[in-house]
């Protein structure tokens, strides 16, 4: 079962800052016939780029959304595969199999961005998002956080 979506006002702890994208999963990506995706980003091609996100606004190159609207809800591993069924990438693969729920920010921007989800893996990486394709993305810091404590 899904948790009760609570509006963020700000975003999570965490995931404010600039993101580096570091790789695409699944590797050949295969959007749904009815999803469309950027191109540019869902490509091995926005490799190093950067997504800065903060309470009010995330941009991405000339993309970007002011009051995103993101709504977090932690979600159970059996509803994300079920929800992500047309993906060519596993929860394994995405090494979200570690904890009993997934921590999902759903942006209300629709179109705005070239992504609708962040899935926050633990505080120093999360995956932007469409069309079951994920990209995955470091903090730029250089800082890497510790183990969350379901994780150790």
């Amino acid at each position: 079962a899904i948790a009760p979506a609570a509006l963020a006002q700000n975003l999570p702890a965490g995931v404010g800052g600039y993101w580096k994208i570091t790789k695409m999963h699944p590797k050949k990506p295969k959007a749904a016939a009815d999803c469309t995706t950027n191109p540019a980003f869902f490509s091995k091609m926005a490799k190093g780029t950067r997504v800065l996100m903060s309470d009010r606004n995330i941009v991405w190159g000339t993309a970007s959304a002011t009051d995103p609207e993101a709504r977090v809800t932690m979600v159970d591993p059996a509803d994300f595969s079920a929800h992500h069924s047309q993906a060519s990438v596993t929860m394994h693969e995405l090494d979200l199999d570690r904890g009993s729920k997934v921590e999902v920010l759903h942006l209300g921007a629709s179109g705005t961005l070239p992504f609708d989800t962040i899935v926050i893996l633990d505080p120093s990486t999360v995956y932007f998002e469409r069309c079951g394709i994920f990209m995955e993305a470091v903090h730029d810091s250089g800082f890497v956080a510790p183990p969350l404590p379901n994780q150790q």
